[in-house]
């Protein structure tokens, strides 16, 4: 699994110079020091808010999100937004999609849910697909170009999506939302808000939702219609206490029944059909996942507060698929692989009587189950003057387990059927009865490792004003530190691929060569690399290395200063510089090889850092805001990663520097009050200084060369009208021309998709409160075709993937609240 400073906000603008403070990651001592800092509020123009602060940010409010198709992912609602661009696998957001933030794929990017870090522990991804439900996202924001102070994210190296949740109320009230849609689209929303009840005062709201419907591709065996299925249920629960104190309680479980929308190569596509997908029915992509946040704030006095937030993560999903296994010896492929599992040979897999099938269809899913602890504690001390010092720490703890337990396909009576279904999603992880034993005994696994991985950062920030409150400074320092403690219980392959192609087997090597590497059968190598440089022999291998145990650590100090200066009531300047640091994802440090001393190394070991300038200009009228600012950042150690969903896995190659600059700018016009328009451009320029190396003699030439996936131009273009009881909104996104390649051969046309949306407020009845509304949203209203996410390779000659963008899809809501 991948801004402009206009604030898309149909409620209350925050503006006054202090708002600076909105550029935090959305912690409870965030919402807490706008409060301090914050003044002069004013209305902004239509959705469209005015902006203050260092840094370049968007920000949505729940009108402008409820505007959009009812459970849509957050990151897609954020689509119009400069420098932000996120690539949906389907219409209404449940297969995922892919991120990308002014060159930036998602696990560079921060993603916060009330501060609480939400991607990956392991590999750092962003799984859009898993996000909350719109109705219980207050607000929204993007931050282009630096992370916050005070993240505890262990990858972001420039970038931070976050969210809020959506506070309790006083007053007790219940909100329903059903939908209907386009493949079969079904969704049904539910929220109770208790008010105040109880001697406290106690305040909660409770919801769930019920979301499925079917992809919208042509899949290669599509007996169960693709299905997609998801559950959701929240609650929130806030306790006030005296002096302005209180603590609360937010959870979340999330679970998605899903099917992998898989990439395909232009020639697959030419093939089979433009909406072609060649997922089978055990081709499923499963989740459970959940999180418990506490949040409090304790007053010491008029000038100094604390805060605690603890959270509680978990996380078990997979990528599921299915492999062929020989009863007579063992052999089987992975991911390009020939492997031989000698426990396996001559044992009645499929349970005919006898060993002789020699490819036994079995589901061969990698399975990840994840628990992760963490702790924010900021402290906020405020001079008389209002100038403001903030200083704290956060720790992160990921437990990852990814186990691979396989088991057979069967029919609907639970036998063997190489056609048939998987028995449970997860494979054998829950139910040992239903593993593929070996004859030893041993459970036959696809992987088998265990992985710590620890951030701990430290912040100290402050916010001063100067010459007579024209003058806004954010001084802060960060520092980070990043360990990852890993346990592989399989061998690995010997040329770097070990995180995706493990050998998990209980076979006994026939040679070991004394460096850390042993041969289980020289006259057979396991696999033959091809070469991504034309005209360079294939490679072969026959070593693998030892199960292992390593540590990898890193800690940097990172420094960061932000200047704003109020050139007059309507004319506004802003600078600002940070630096930040990137460690490679836990999941690549298991592609390891040996070294002449025989100690086992991550291929790829050095983390990612970049520097960031950028340079502002805001404009501020009452029936006009702009905004437009100029950046660069200058990458040491840039990884480029693809995902491959056949191995659940992320490919990475390290490019060495790369200059990345651009523009970026956004307005918006409120003519009338019924009308108001928006507007932004986005231009990035990347360039790859040096060529790289690809295996022990082949280069590849990329110097010069522009980074894959990134557009050179994105427009965003808006419309809000307000007539009587109804109300319109028309937003469009373009985006430009993208490489396939690191080389640069291949590039994908540019495409342009408009979204439309028209809401009648219902007149009122006795029972019912003020949002009571039916909803017609259309996604992509002129049926455009085009690419939307991409896996990139080397060259065109290794065959990029591309996620087809969703066709014309049509849905219809009703909203309820009484």
């Amino acid at each position: 699994m991948k801004f402009t400073k206009s604030i898309i906000l149909a409620g209350t603008a925050l503006t006054g110079l202090f708002l600076a403070s909105a550029a935090l990651a959305q912690s409870t001592a965030t919402e807490e020091v706008e409060v301090v800092v914050v003044k002069g509020a004013k209305k902004g123009l239509g959705p469209v808010n005015k902006e203050t602060g260092t840094k370049t940010k968007t920000a949505i409010g729940q009108d402008y999100i409820s505007a959009q198709s009812a459970g849509q992912t957050i990151a897609e609602t954020l689509n119009l937004a400069p420098g932000y661009n996120f690539t949906n696998n389907d219409p209404y957001g449940s297969s995922g999609g892919n991120v990308r933030l002014r060159g930036l794929d998602g696990s560079r990017v921060s993603l916060t849910m009330d501060g609480v870090q939400l991607n990956d522990a392991g590999n750092y991804a962003i799984y859009t697909n898993q996000q909350l439900d719109p109705e219980l996202i207050q607000s929204a924001t993007v931050i282009t170009g630096a992370t916050d102070v005070d993240s505890m994210t262990a990858s972001a190296s420039g970038g931070t999506v976050s969210y809020t949740t959506r506070k309790t109320s006083d007053t007790f009230g219940v909100e329903a939302t059903i939908s209907t849609g386009s493949f079969n689209y079904n969704r049904q929303f539910l929220m109770l808000n208790t008010g105040s009840v109880g001697p406290f005062g106690t305040q909660a709201w409770f919801a769930a939702s019920n979301q499925n419907y079917d992809t919208f591709t042509i899949e290669k065996s599509p007996t169960d219609n693709g299905k997609l299925k998801k559950q959701q249920y929240n609650f929130n629960i806030y306790q006030p206490l005296a002096n302005g104190s209180y603590f609360g309680v937010r959870g979340n479980y999330n679970g998605n029944r899903n099917r992998f929308i898989f990439g395909q190569s232009l020639a697959n596509f030419a093939a089979n059909g433009k909406y072609y997908n060649s997922a089978g029915i055990n081709n499923v992509n499963p989740s459970n996942t959940g999180n418990i946040r506490g949040y409090s704030k304790w007053v010491i006095s008029d000038h100094f507060f604390f805060t605690v937030d603890p959270t509680y993560q978990y996380v078990m999903a997979n990528g599921g698929g299915t492999g062929g296994i020989s009863e007579v010896d063992g052999k089987m492929s992975v991911s390009g692989r020939t492997f031989y599992y000698s426990e396996l040979a001559g044992v009645d897999i499929d349970g005919d009587g006898k060993a002789t099938n020699t490819s036994v269809s079995i589901y061969n899913p990698n399975t990840t189950v994840t628990n992760r602890y963490s702790l924010t504690s900021t402290g906020v001390y405020t001079f008389t003057r209002g100038d403001v010092i903030r200083f704290g720490a956060s720790f992160d703890r990921g437990r990852t387990r990814q186990s691979g337990e396989s088991t057979l396909v069967v029919d609907d009576n639970g036998n063997y059927n190489k056609n048939g279904i998987y028995i449970d999603p997860f494979g054998g992880r829950n139910d040992e009865s239903i593993r593929i034993i070996g004859k030893d005994g041993s459970t036959h696994e696809r992987r088998y490792r265990f992985s710590l991985a620890n951030v701990d950062t430290f912040f100290l920030e402050y916010r001063g004003h100067f010459l007579e409150d024209k003058l806004f400074v954010s001084l802060g320092v960060k520092q980070q530190k990043m360990e990852r403690d890993l346990n592989q219980y399989c061998y690995s392959p010997d040329d770097g691929s070990g995180s995706y192609a493990p050998f998990c087997t209980t076979r006994t090597p026939v040679i070991d060569n004394g460096n850390g590497t042993v041969v289980f059968d020289p006259t057979k190598p396991y696999l033959t690399t091809k070469n991504p440089v034309a005209g360079q022999p294939d490679i072969k291998h026959t070593a693998f290395i030892k199960p292992y145990h390593t540590n990898v650590d890193f800690s940097k100090t990172l420094p960061s200063l932000g200047l704003t200066y109020k050139i007059t009531d309507a004319n506004q300047a802003y600078v600002n510089y940070s630096e930040a640091l990137s460690a490679p994802r836990t999941d690549n440090y298991y592609g390891v090889i040996v070294d002449g001393t025989g100690t086992v190394k991550p291929a790829n070991p050095l983390p990612e850092t970049n520097k960031t300038i950028e340079l502002g200009y805001r404009f501020t009228s009452s029936t006009f805001t702009a905004t437009a600012d100029v950046w660069a950042q200058k990458y040491e150690n840039r990884i480029v990663s693809s995902y491959d969903p056949d191995s659940d896995s992320y490919f990475d190659r390290n490019v060495g520097s790369v200059d990345l600059k651009g523009f970026e700018a956004s307005a918006a016009w409120a003519p009338t009050s019924s009308l108001s328009l928006f507007g932004g451009l986005t231009y990035t320029d990347t360039e790859i200084l040096s060529d790289y190396a690809s295996g022990a003699t082949a280069t590849v030439n990329t110097k010069g060369k522009s980074l894959p996936e990134v557009p050179d131009w994105m427009g965003t273009l808006g419309m809000t009208y307000k007539l009587s009881d109804f109300t319109f909104n028309l937003s469009g996104k373009y985006v430009g021309k993208r490489f396939a390649t690191d080389l640069n051969d291949l590039e994908t046309p540019d495409y342009t998709v408009l979204n439309g949306s028209v809401r009648w407020d219902l007149p009122g009845l006795a029972f019912l409160k003020p949002g009571t509304y039916a909803q017609l949203n259309v996604i992509n209203l002129t049926d455009e075709y085009y690419y939307g996410s991409i896996s990139s390779t080397v060259a065109a000659s290794n065959k990029p993937s591309f996620n087809v963008g969703a066709p014309r899809t049509v849905m219809l809501s009703l909203h309820t609240a009484f």
